[in-house]
Parts: C-alpha cells; sequence; structure tokens
C-alpha cells in the first residue's frame, strides 16, 4: 500500500513538472512552436513520461487548459465582498481581472486561439470566463437585493464589461498598444463611472 501511495505521489510530482514546463514554453513559443521533446528538456524528464501520462501535445495543453478554469478569483471575490462604493468596486474588479489576464497572458491567447481548432478547449475557455462574470453578476444582485441598484439584466452587463476587458487585452497585446494608447487605469475607471451612473438607484 505504501509502495502505491509513493507511486502516486511521484506521478503528481512528474505531472506538476511537465505542467509547469509546458505553461512556460507554450507562453513563449506558443502551441505550434513547442514539441514534446522542448517539454521534455525543461521538464528534465524523457519523452515517454509524457506520453504515459498526457498521452501527446494535445492532452498537455488540454490539462494545462483546465488550469484556467481552476484558477482562484479569491481577490476578484474579495473585492466584491468590500464596501466600497459602486464605482470603486467596478474600477477595482476591473483592475483585478485585467492583471490577472496578464499574468496568464501567453496562455489565455494560445486557448482562445486553438480552442476554433480543439473543441475541447471549447469547454475550458468557456467555464473560465463564466466563472468571472458569475462573480461580478452575484455581487450586483446582492446589492439590487440591498436597494443599492436599480434592476437590470446583470448578468449581461457583467458579461458585457469582462468580456470588453479580455478583447481590449487581446487586441493591446497583438498590436503592441498602437490602436488604443490609453492605460488601464483611466480605461476601467471611466467604464466603472458610466456603468455606475446606469445602475445606481436614484432616489
Amino acid at each position: 500500500m505504501k509502495n502505491l501511495e509513493k507511486a502516486i505521489v511521484t506521478d503528481n510530482a512528474l505531472s506538476i513538472r511537465i505542467i509547469e514546463a509546458a505553461k512556460k514554453l507554450f507562453m513563449e513559443h506558443g502551441f505550434k512552436g513547442t514539441t514534446t521533446k522542448m517539454i521534455a528538456e525543461e521538464a528534465k524528464v524523457n519523452e515517454a513520461t509524457i506520453f504515459r501520462h498526457f498521452k501527446n501535445k494535445e492532452g498537455v495543453f488540454l490539462e494545462l487548459s483546465k488550469e484556467l478554469t481552476r484558477y482562484s478569483n479569491s481577490k476578484l471575490e474579495s473585492v466584491m465582498e468590500s464596501e466600497l462604493p459602486v464605482e470603486d468596486l467596478l474600477y477595482e474588479f476591473g483592475l483585478g481581472l485585467y492583471r490577472r489576464i496578464v499574468e496568464s497572458k501567453g496562455l489565455l491567447i494560445v486557448a482562445i486561439i486553438e480552442s476554433k481548432r480543439r473543441s475541447e478547449l471549447v469547454t475550458n475557455v468557456t467555464n473560465t470566463l463564466k466563472s468571472i462574470v458569475e462573480v461580478l453578476e452575484k455581487k450586483l444582485e446582492s446589492l439590487y437585493i440591498a436597494g443599492k441598484l436599480d434592476k437590470h439584466d446583470f448578468f449581461t452587463i457583467s458579461l458585457m464589461y469582462v468580456e470588453s476587458l479580455i478583447g481590449l487585452f487581446i487586441v493591446q497585446n497583438r498590436l503592441e498598444g498602437d490602436l488604443i494608447p490609453v492605460e488601464i487605469q483611466r480605461l476601467c475607471r471611466g467604464a466603472s463611472k458610466v456603468l455606475a451612473a446606469g445602475l445606481i438607484k436614484r432616489d
């Protein structure tokens, strides 16, 4: 029994090492530019180990893309639990989300691009975005129940805010800021001001 447990721990450690190595390489070289040989060298394992754990490069990337969904929303949720005014709440949420996107920038972009060719990735990318939208939607609903906001379609509002920031990042990343040369703080502040003005309940 102890030998079996030791083998499982060893296998898990190897899987984690392979995933971390693959993450680094996918972010640097993209999906096409990364090979199982490169991953094996970075993880300091042989290619056979990769094939045994994940079958192929696609298997490694599919597992890695699940991290986007598993990524903790704790920072965003902590902002939502605060008692900040609505405009500041939206601003801090937007800024926190954008920072999260930046942290996983290569991985997120590669996952979105590859999801067009690999339908199994669509679920992982969709679940990631859905979980973020739900954090904001839940907060807006609670503010409405508390009598601070007028009734609106909070899901659509949350979705539009989240997607606008993700879209902005992709545009900025692809065009190196040439299209929209504005700092993210100003954009988040402006967007949160407009949103808050339309949401806050007027006496």
